[in-house]
């Protein structure tokens, strides 16, 4: 890589931020590992995994998308959803600050439709970015490898590889400049292509397994184990090749960077340039700052309409930068959002007090204003995590505990982004089994039989849609089953639709009683 592409690529991503008694700068990092596919019905979209719970995400170039705040899971990271809706741009960019903060990390991802594309947003003392320079030209001469080449400023930058890729690093001061280093990754070809073709031979095999028992009126157990076997060895191989095929990047107090090698062949060469964001080293304290770092400051006491006028000042300082105004326009939308649950909760708060006061109320009314006020103050919640929040809404769960949960199901064809016809005879059956399962377990109506057969006392058919596609379920919320099933008849040209129910109540529309979902199923 010359000297040229270097400095070009030192232009680009240089970003000069100003420093104000602070040592640590929002970053972000691929996270391979956390990518998952999701029914979106075409929509495409990225994960973002925090330790704090007060990202702000602005998409300059986005009009039709929805954040969905998920919370916070159990190994302590809070989940953001970005999902970008079909026909939107498919290279979305995404600002990502920390609440009251003039400090950003930006990224453009191209998604892919009923994709979530993983990134972990950190603060690191010691920012890093990559630029990718691979031009059409570029190749290495021996056919037995391919390579990643890395020019980089940074003296003890460190490269990871996966010990079956039997990578070899080699690194040297660049002659056209003595302050580059040159990294150079050699991969054996024979261990991407070894790696592809056993993932074939054995995506190959369940083919033939699955069509095989397909085609049998009574298969053995035997059978039926070899593609159970078949199946986890496929899974598994394409899971090790993803991680194999991942190359981390990074130094001393930085943030992980990823390059993707798993498609490369012989000859072929993919070079970036690795670079320091310089942190420009002085104290400089802005009006619009300051209205930032208050408005973050209220918010957090949940004074928003304090926040509100705080970010509408930063808004209006003489000293504010174009390139915050996305930052503080979803600022103060965060803060119109949580004033309004905050009333609406308030509202079905005093109408449960009015009840109770009044004498006569049936437990059926005192619910429907409880799981409101659950409903409203979960959505504040997830902008602003507090436990001020969550005992309250422990309270109200509280008084409806004896209530079953009301799931309303619409049931359609999903025709290439369009919907089709509604689906009657679509059984609906509640797995309550121990050990997690996927759609892919139940990849034929033969195959579910056969595990009905194996573990009838794990599933439990809990209704069947209409002629209009439509089936209520009532569930019991203190026993809430690990997923639901839905079957449609046998001679369909569907396939069976998995969900867990934590999948379900997230995209489920509704209050905390009742919940109503319109599934789309696949038509071959």
């Amino acid at each position: 890589m010359n000297l040229f592409r270097y400095i070009l690529a030192a232009w680009m991503i240089l970003c000069v931020c100003a420093l104000h008694a602070q040592t640590q700068y929002i970053s972000h990092s691929r996270c391979v590992e956390e990518d998952r596919f999701e029914d979106l019905a075409g929509d495409g979209g990225v994960i973002l995994l925090s330790k704090h719970k007060d990202l702000v995400i602005a998409l300059p170039n986005v009009r039709n998308k929805s954040i969905r705040l998920v919370g916070e899971r159990p190994d302590g990271y809070y989940e953001y959803c970005v999902i970008i809706k079909a026909g939107e741009t498919r290279t979305p960019k995404l600002e990502i600050s920390r609440r009251g903060s003039v400090y950003k990390t930006e990224l453009v991802q191209k998604v892919k439709p009923d994709f979530l594309i993983a990134y972990r947003v950190e603060e690191v003392q010691n920012p890093i970015w990559k630029d990718e320079q691979t031009q059409s030209n570029d190749a290495y001469l021996d056919a037995n490898f391919a390579v990643l080449e890395l020019s980089t400023t940074i003296k003890d930058l460190k490269v990871e590889c996966h010990p079956d890729l039997n990578a070899v690093v080699e690194s040297k001061v660049s002659t056209a400049d003595p302050n580059i280093s040159i990294v150079t990754v050699k991969i054996p070809v024979i261990s991407l292509t070894g790696a592809r073709e056993l993932i074939e031979k054995t995506e190959r095999e369940y083919t033939a397994q699955k069509n095989k028992l397909d085609n049998m009126a009574e298969a053995p157990d035997a059978e039926w184990d070899l593609l159970d076997k078949l199946e986890l060895a496929k899974d598994s191989l394409a899971n090790s090749f993803k991680q194999m095929t991942n190359i981390g990047i990074h130094a001393a107090g930085t943030n992980w960077l990823t390059v993707e090698v798993g498609d490369l062949g012989p000859r072929a060469k993919k070079c970036y340039a690795v670079l320091p964001i310089v942190v420009e080293k002085n104290v400089y304290v802005t009006q619009c700052s300051a209205f930032m770092n208050e408005g973050g400051k209220l918010f957090g006491m949940r004074k928003y309409k304090e926040a509100r006028l705080a970010y509408e000042d930063a808004w209006n300082s003489e000293d504010v930068i174009a390139t915050l105004r996305p930052a503080i326009r979803e600022s103060i939308a965060q803060c119109d959002s949580c004033m309004l649950y905050e009333s609406l909760a308030a509202g079905a708060i005093k109408k449960i007090a009015e009840l109770k006061k009044n004498g006569g109320a049936t437990q059926e009314e005192v619910a429907r204003y409880a799981s409101a006020a659950v409903e409203f103050m979960e959505m504040v919640n997830a902008y602003n995590p507090d436990d001020f929040y969550r005992t309250r809404i422990e309270r109200m769960k509280n008084l409806l505990s004896g209530m079953p949960l009301k799931i309303r199901f619409t049931v359609v064809e999903w025709r290439t982004l369009q919907e089709g016809n509604k689906i009657p005879g679509v059984e609906v059956w509640a797995y309550k089994g121990l050990s997690p399962v996927s759609s892919n377990t139940f990849s034929s109506d033969k195959r579910f039989e056969k595990l009905l057969e194996r573990n009838v006392v794990d599933y439990t058919q809990i209704g069947v849609s209409d002629e209009n596609g439509l089936v209520e379920v009532d569930l019991d919320r203190t026993e809430l089953p690990q997923g639901i099933l839905f079957r449609p008849s046998k001679d369909s040209k569907i396939k069976i639709k998995y969900m867990t129910i934590a999948e379900l109540m997230q995209q489920a529309q509704g209050t905390y009683m009742e919940k109503q979902f319109r599934l789309k199923m696949y038509v071959k």
